[in-house]
């Protein structure tokens, strides 16, 4: 019974380290293509060229409006409690820690995942049962080049440039909160901000929002070559890829949180 018990366990500890070895492996081939010239061929670029439009365009008018209803309420709460406890001096770095080091990339990457992640790994998943993963192996299509690296570059050209979108229209809604709760003047306001931010800032806001553009199109790509041929297992499928790609972002974020505080 023992026996059995601790062989259980060591199987399905097997299984685990065999399923991240297989993960970390598929991730080192994805960005060796990524640095090889030979990836970005016509083909390559004109699929990259729809995933952006796709990922990033289409949900600027969805995206605006929300960060300008969500963070505006967010912002509007941390100028009130900054007014409340006499923080009018630092509300310059206040904004720009939480806003461009933390929470836009961070928001930004859910929605997208939300949006755009779960449709890939669907996608994936469906092309597999349906063979047509095999289908383009026949003819010698480079997978990698044609399907998974215009995924993954767009996604982290969209966290990129919609967090930077986001960051502004936060900022912008900062001003207005600032001038009726604070009667803060714009000169004073952009004073606060341009001496609040540094290089540091924004370069967190980038490597962060690369590192989410990566993970939220990488995991679900993963997640979807692993569906069994089965119609059924899409959704499994599709299920296990989300919460795999929240855990990444979440530790992501954690350990970006980790290191700043050294």
């Amino acid at each position: 019974m023992v026996l059995k018990f601790v062989e259980s366990i060591g199987g399905k500890t097997l299984e685990v380290l065999a399923s991240i070895y297989e993960a970390i492996k598929f991730t080192f081939i994805c960005t060796a293509h990524m640095l090889k010239p030979q990836s970005y061929n016509p083909a390559m670029r004109m699929v990259l060229t729809k995933q952006i439009y796709f990922t990033t365009v289409q949900i600027i008018p969805l995206f605006t409006t929300i960060s300008v209803l969500f963070g505006s309420v967010i912002i509007g709460v941390i100028i009130v409690l900054a007014s409340e406890y006499g923080l009018q001096d630092k509300i310059g770095s206040i904004l720009i820690t939480f806003i461009i080091d933390e929470f836009s990339p961070f928001f930004t990457a859910l929605l997208i995942s939300l949006r755009s992640s779960a449709a890939v790994n669907t996608e994936i998943a469906v092309m597999g049962v349906n063979n047509e993963l095999n289908t383009l192996k026949r003819y010698r299509i480079d997978l990698i080049d044609y399907l998974f690296l215009p995924r993954i570059i767009s996604g982290m050209i969209s966290v990129v440039s919609l967090s930077i979108l986001f960051s502004f229209i936060m900022l912008c809604s900062g001003y207005i909160f600032a001038l009726f709760y604070m009667h803060m003047d714009f000169h004073t306001y952009k004073h606060l901000l341009i001496s609040a931010i540094e290089l540091k800032d924004l370069l967190a806001l980038l490597i962060k929002s690369l590192a989410f553009g990566f993970v939220i199109m990488l995991i679900p790509i993963y997640s979807g070559l692993e569906t069994t041929n089965a119609y059924t297992a899409v959704p499994v499928s599709v299920l296990n890829g989300m919460v795999k790609l929240f855990v990444a972002i979440f530790f992501i974020e954690v350990l970006s949180l980790l290191l700043q505080s050294l």
